[in-house]
Order: structure tokens, then C-alpha cells, then sequence
């Protein structure tokens, strides 16, 4: 899943609905998730835990109006791939990427969002190195009287699921893993921008191996994805496990090497449910503004089916 989309122009401008958060809250309303994946150390616990939905950190001191993400997205199936190119703005503190070390599971379903217009950065250029060739454009949907379309991201963990942003996913033009790519943005709420997004390695060495062949997975033992770090400045490894009607994320350093899943996480699940494994490396580099935090995301993933027996 790359994406989500709703448009509200058929619904009155006065609709508020809630339900936003609700289900994709780790821990929170209806969404419960166990430790029960691990890193390298291998371990797991029967706590309940949460992902980590506030500021980095290192930003803590920095409180910037919006937060948003620009993603260049290569994705592998040993058959194709393909290039998108994705982007979303919101309000309020910086959402972390991942956020999840001990696997998070829920609901994909959405409610309604509210009848306001999302924050945005204007056109967005993705191009190659120099800003030479344009590799893919980025524009946001018209909002007018409380009227518009939505569009959520499941491409980086339940923390950046609830908020809805006015980009559409593109499709690009192709670039090589490692390439460094350049945004340029023209600005609104989200003032004017313009920096490299490293696209990172490639993911390699990933057992089991992930592509045409369904991974089958026995749900009364623990599944282990390793895979070769090689992953440059802030990488994170994000796994994606489907079950009927929700989604777990579970992610770990690049340097982790491997994810181990908890068997109790595994539910039943066919490749004729369009049960889908996806391993991403995001290499991950940081903008701040004056209003703005915006992480710039360089994705590479494997994908392929993924049954649970």
C-alpha cells in the first residue's frame, strides 16, 4: 500500500469527524500492539508498547510549526520496479519515521477528516543530481470552501498513518540506488526549499529472500528478515507484515542487520488476500526552516507475497 486517498467534496464543509487517530495510535484506541520484536540482541517481551509519535530528540529544542516528509520510493519484486515520488505536510510537532522497534499492529481503516485544508510546500520537483532532469512533479489537490481531497501515507510506520496531506502519489522517471536526487519546492504555508535526498543503498543479502516467491511463514514459530547493513547517515529498516484487514510495521537501525517477529504478531494469511511482505531501507536526512522540519526519504524496498500458515 502506498497510499490513501478521500475526497470530501461530495461530503458538507461543516462535517467534522473523528476517528482520525483512533485506530492507528499504538496502544491507543483499538490499536494494541506487543513487544515482540527485536533487533540484533534477539529478544522479546509481553509488554504492551506504543510507537514513539513525538519529536526527535535532537529537535527537541526546535518547535516548528509543520513537519513533513518528501519520499523518493524505489520498490523491487524481482520482476519490476518502480519509482514514486511522495509527499505530506502537517501541523504541530515532527513525527518520528518508524517508531515502532517492538512491533506495532492495527487497523488500516480511516474515519473522516476534518473539512481543513492540510499545509503544503507548493510544487514540488523531484530531479536528478543538479536539479538537470526532472524526475517527477509534485502538486497539491485543490482545497476551496472547505472542500478538497485527502491523501494519508502507510509508506513510513503507524506514526506518520493519521495525518492527511494534499499530495497525490506521482509516479517518477528512474533513478539508481545511491543516487543523490534533489527537491525543490516553491513554497506556501511551508516555505520555499531546496536540498539533496541521498536515495541510499540497496537493500542486499535479505533472507528469506523476498520477491516473486511468497514467503510462507509457520504463525506457531517467530520469523526472523535479515539482511547486510550497509546503510549511510540516519537508515532505518522497516518491515511490513499484512493480516485481514490491518497491518503490523516493525523497524530497527540499518546496523540491526534483523527483525525477529514474534510468533503471537503472525495471523493467517493468504497470497490470494494480497498479503504483501515489504522490506524498506529509508535513508533518511533532515531539513529545518523557519517553519518547517521536513525529512527528506530515500526508500528502497523488496516486496513480494507473504503467506501465513
Amino acid at each position: 500500500m502506498n497510499g490513501w486517498l478521500l475526497d470530501v467534496r461530495r461530503f458538507p464543509p461543516w462535517v467534522v469527524v473523528a476517528l482520525l487517530g483512533g485506530a492507528v495510535e499504538c496502544g491507543r484506541s483499538g490499536l494494541r500492539s506487543r513487544g515482540d520484536a527485536a533487533g540484533a540482541g534477539g529478544t522479546s517481551s509481553d509488554a504492551l508498547t506504543s510507537p514513539d509519535l513525538g519529536t526527535d530528540p535532537a529537535d527537541s529544542s526546535y518547535q516548528a510549526v509543520y513537519a513533513g516528509v518528501v519520499v523518493g520510493i524505489l520498490t523491487r519484486d524481482d520482476a519490476t520496479t518502480s519509482y514514486v515520488a511522495r509527499a505530506l505536510f502537517t501541523t504541530g510537532p515532527r513525527p518520528v519515521i518508524g517508531g515502532c522497534p517492538h512491533c506495532c499492529c492495527g487497523t488500516t481503516d480511516r474515519g473522516l477528516p476534518y473539512p481543513i485544508k492540510p499545509p503544503d510546500a507548493g510544487k514540488i520537483i523531484l530531479a536528478a543530481a543538479a536539479g538537470a532532469t526532472t524526475l517527477a512533479t509534485l502538486v497539491p489537490a485543490a482545497f476551496e470552501g472547505g472542500s478538497g481531497t485527502f491523501y494519508g501515507m502507510t509508506d513510513l510506520g503507524w506514526s506518520w498513518f493519521p495525518p492527511l496531506g494534499d499530495y497525490a502519489k506521482v509516479d517518477s522517471q528512474p533513478w539508481s540506488a545511491g543516487d543523490v536526487l534533489q527537491v525543490l519546492a516553491t513554497g506556501n504555508e511551508v516555505e520555499s526549499f531546496s536540498e539533496a535526498l541521498p536515495t541510499g543503498p540497496p537493500l542486499a543479502g535479505v533472507v528469506p529472500p523476498i520477491g516473486l516467491s511468497p514467503v510462507v511463514v509457520d504463525h506457531g514459530q517467530a520469523f526472523t528478515v535479515s539482511w547486510i547493513p550497509q546503510g549511510k547517515g540516519d537508515a532505518t529498516v522497516l518491515l511490513s507484515l499484512p493480516y485481514a484487514g490491518g497491518i503490523c510495521f516493525c523497524d530497527a537501525p540499518d546496523s540491526a542487520g534483523q527483525l525477529v517477529v514474534d510468533a503471537n504478531l503472525l495471523r493467517p494469511i493468504s497470497a490470494d488476500e494480497n498479503g504483501k511482505i515489504k522490506l524498506a531501507r529509508l535513508t533518511i536526512s533532515t531539513v529545518v526552516r523557519s517553519n518547517a522540519t521536513i525529512d527528506l526519504v530515500g526508500a528502497d524496498i523488496q516486496e513480494g507475497p507473504f503467506v501465513v500458515e
